[in-house]
Formats: C-alpha cells, structure tokens, sequence
C-alpha cells in the first residue's frame, strides 16, 4: 500500500482540488450565500484535511498514524483491537470515517463523565461537562446545519481519498500479475512502523 507520507500528499492534494469544487457547488446548485458556501467549502476542506491525517483509515493498526496523537494515543487502543485491520469497518467510504467520527466523541463523553466522577468522589462539584459537550454540539448543528453537512461530507472524502489509493494499489497489483508481472514494491511495511513495544527498544 502507499507509504504514509503518499497518502498524506494524496490527502492534501484532493483536498486543494475539492475544496474551490465545493464553493463552486454551494453557490451554483445550492444557491447559498457567498459567505455560506465560503463557510460551507472551509469546513469541508478542513474536515478533508483532519480525516485523513489525523483519523485516517490506518488507525486499525500500530501505525504512523495513531503516532501522531502523541500521548493520546491509547485513546486508538480499543478501536484497533475491536477492528480487523483493511476491513470494512475501517476502510468503507462512508461507514468508517463515521465510525471513527462517533468513537472519538464516544471517547471524549466517557473522559469527560469519568473525571467529573472523580471530581465529586473527592467532594468537589464540577459542571456536567459531558452534558454541556452534547448541548454544545446540538446547538452547533441546528445553527449550522450547512455547515454540519460539509463536514461531514468532507470528513467522508478525506478517508476515502485514503481508501481509493489503496484500492487503487491493490487492485494494480492484480491486474499487474495477470499479465506475470508485479509491482517492484510490495509495500509490506506501508506505513514505516514499528510496533510501540519495538520503538521503545530502540
């Protein structure tokens, strides 16, 4: 499969290209405002971006990817244990980049509830902040409802921009042998990983 960084260009790349292809949409057959569909092609080519790099379809696996997290990236731990890696469930157009989507603010909610928990078992009486979360998002998306959907929309093509140019690769590679031959790089080691435990030796 292509390396990361490929599939970071890839990502960039599509997303210089969608995002004008956006406004134009949104002005032309929307028939928004200029500074809605300006808004509108904004978040999509953001979201664009943020899917695949940061929630790319690669998060299945110890990888360059679940690096970039940082400290955080035991948050990722239980989504690659329960997902098979170039899955489904991970690699979809539609239906994994959601899911990613929904893990995260799953994630978040739960954190969020968790210390609040903490902060009372010691005495102290914080906010409810996963409930203010859930109000802040619902209000987010009834003011914004264009808004919303562009980057939802956006989230979906920066993961597919990743899914395609794997499909892309693969399917390839297959054609490539039915005619007895194969493509000099097998890309076994796609992302330039070494598992956590290996990195730690080194």
């Amino acid at each position: 499969m292509p390396s990361a960084r490929t599939h970071d260009l890839i990502t960039v790349v599509s997303g210089i290209a969608l995002t004008p292809v956006v406004y134009h949409a949104c002005l032309e057959y929307a028939q928004f405002s200029p500074p809605t569909a300006l808004a509108c092609s904004l978040w999509f080519g953001g979201a664009h971006l943020v899917s695949g790099i940061m929630f790319s379809p690669d998060l299945d696996i110890d990888s360059a990817i679940d690096n970039r997290w940082g400290i955080f990236f035991w948050i990722w731990r239980p989504y690659m244990w329960l997902i098979p890696h170039r899955a489904f469930w991970s690699h979809s157009l539609i239906i994994s980049p959601l899911l990613r989507l929904g893990y995260f603010a799953a994630v978040v909610y739960g954190l969020l509830l968790g210390i609040g928990w903490c902060l009372g078992q010691l005495g102290f009486a914080p906010p409810a902040y996963h409930r203010e979360l859930a109000t802040q998002v619902n209000v987010l998306i009834e003011t914004y409802p264009r808004e919303t959907w562009a980057f939802i929309i956006g989230f979906c093509t920066g993961s597919a921009a990743h899914t395609i140019a794997d499909w892309l690769v693969t399917k390839g590679n297959w054609l490539l042998g039915g005619y007895g031959r194969r493509l000099r790089r097998r890309y076994r080691n796609h992302d330039q990983w070494l598992p956590r435990r290996e990195r730690l030796r080194q």
